[in-house]
């Protein structure tokens, strides 16, 4: 099953060991963070999978804005905030 799921990318301007952070309106939870704005895009899927199959393995419900999409690849729109 895929899910479509927005994406935000920040820019940190923290000085902390990571340059961008990635969360989603739709999955709650979801932070990823990475030296570029390719990293963070790479990593999002497989950490916003394993949260997904966390839920669903301990019995929490899924976010009611999360949408399945009924094939893949599927095109998408992301905003990107640098």
């Amino acid at each position: 099953m895929f899910y479509e799921i927005e994406i935000k990318i920040e820019e940190l301007k923290d000085d902390g060991d990571y340059a961008y952070m990635a969360t989603s309106p739709d999955l709650p939870g979801l932070i990823v963070a990475g030296d570029s704005v390719e990293e963070v895009m790479e990593l999002a899927p497989q950490i916003a999978s394993s949260l997904i199959a966390s839920m669903k393995a301990s019995g929490d419900p899924l976010p009611d804005n999360l949408h399945v999409i009924q094939s893949f690849p599927h095109t998408s729109q992301i905003a990107v905030a640098v």
